[in-house]
C-alpha cells in the first residue's frame, strides 16, 4: 500500500481541487525551483565577492578532506536505507531516487536558508539575529504554499531552521549541515508520495 504522504503533512486541498499526491508534484511544486534558485546563487558567488568568500569558507572543510566527505556521504545514505528496510521490509528504485532527491533538497535549502538568506540580510543592515530569525521564517513559509503543510509542521520547520542555524554557527559546515537535515527530512518523509490522487475533502 502507498504511503498516505499527504493525509499527515499537507492542508486540504485549495480551490483548484489538487493535493500535492505524486513523486512528480512534490518536485515540480518544491524541488526544482529550489535546485534551480540555488544554481543561481551559487553562480551569483562568482559576481559578488564577499557571498562568494562566504559559500567557499561553509565548504573548506569538504575541501581540505573530499575523499571523506564522499564516504561519509555514501555511509549515510546506505543508513538511510538500511532504516527504510527495516522500516517497509522492501525497497525500489523509487525510494532510491527519493532518498537522494532528499539528499540535493537538503543541500539546496541550507544553501540558501542557512548561507545565501542570511548573508544578504545582513548586508542590508540587519543584526545577525533578526536575519537568522527571517530566513527561518520564510524556510517555514515557503513548505506552507509550495507543499501546502499543515501550520504545525512549518512551524515545526522553521524550529527546526533555527536549530540548524545554531548549528552552522558552531560549525560553519554547509555539508555538514546538510548531513543533519538529510537525516530529519529523511525521518519525517520517508517515503515518496503515493501515486494515486486523493478526493477533494481528504482531511
Amino acid at each position: 500500500m502507498e504511503p498516505a504522504y499527504h493525509s499527515r503533512l499537507q492542508r486540504a486541498p485549495d480551490f483548484t481541487g489538487q493535493m500535492l499526491s505524486t513523486f512528480k508534484d512534490v518536485a515540480v511544486r518544491h524541488g526544482f525551483p529550489g535546485f534551480f534558485l540555488a544554481f543561481l546563487l551559487i553562480l551569483l558567488g562568482f559576481f559578488v565577492t564577499e557571498f562568494g568568500r562566504i559559500l567557499l569558507l561553509s565548504l573548506a572543510k569538504f575541501a581540505e578532506n573530499p575523499l571523506g566527505y564522499a564516504i561519509l556521504a555514501v555511509l549515510l545514505f546506505l543508513g538511510l536505507i538500511a532504516y527504510t528496510l527495516i522500516r517497509r521490509r522492501n525497497l525500489d528504485a523509487r525510494q532510491l531516487v527519493w532518498t537522494l532527491y532528499l539528499g540535493a533538497l537538503s543541500f539546496w535549502e541550507e544553501l540558501i536558508f542557512r548561507v545565501a538568506l542570511p548573508y544578504y540580510l545582513g548586508a542590508s543592515s540587519l543584526d545577525l539575529l533578526t536575519a537568522v530569525i527571517l530566513s527561518n521564517l520564510a524556510f517555514g513559509l515557503i513548505h506552507f504554499f509550495t507543499l501546502r503543510w499543515r501550520w504545525q509542521w512549518c512551524l515545526g520547520a522553521f524550529l527546526g531552521g533555527l536549530a540548524l542555524s545554531r548549528q552552522m554557527d558552531v560549525h560553519f559546515d554547509l555539508l555538514l549541515i546538510t548531513a543533519f537535515h538529510w537525516i530529519g527530512t529523511f525521518v519525517n518523509t520517508p517515503t515518496p508520495p503515493g501515486r494515486q490522487k486523493h478526493a477533494s475533502n481528504s482531511k
